[in-house]
């Protein structure tokens, strides 16, 4: 019981200390002047952006043919197959009997 109350502890005092990292990278709502001037200055804002990809997503592509599959070449199994492999039984092993 006191390995998992101090393992808890070690978790929670890693949370805690975390948190201003977090925070300090989620501004939800607020615009920084450079912010508003990045969006006057030209550069898209993120609800432009957003707007034009669904506007790309939305709009049809003509179809188009896929290219035809290129003419097969036969080859011998023999230039493709390696040779087998020698056999390591050796001659007067046991054969295992022959069940049908």
């Amino acid at each position: 019981m006191k390995k998992i109350s101090i393992a808890a502890l070690a978790a929670v005092s890693v949370m805690a200390t975390a948190m201003p990292a977090v925070a300090a990278t989620h501004h939800h709502g607020k615009k920084s002047a450079g912010h508003m001037q990045k969006a006057a200055s030209g550069e898209m804002t993120t609800d432009q952006l957003n707007a034009r990809s669904l506007q790309q997503a939305q709009t049809p592509v003509p179809a188009t043919e896929p290219p035809p599959a290129p003419m097969a070449t036969p080859t011998p199994p023999s230039a493709t197959m390696p040779p087998p492999a020698p056999s390591v039984v050796p001659e007067n092993a046991p054969v295992p009997p022959q069940t049908h």
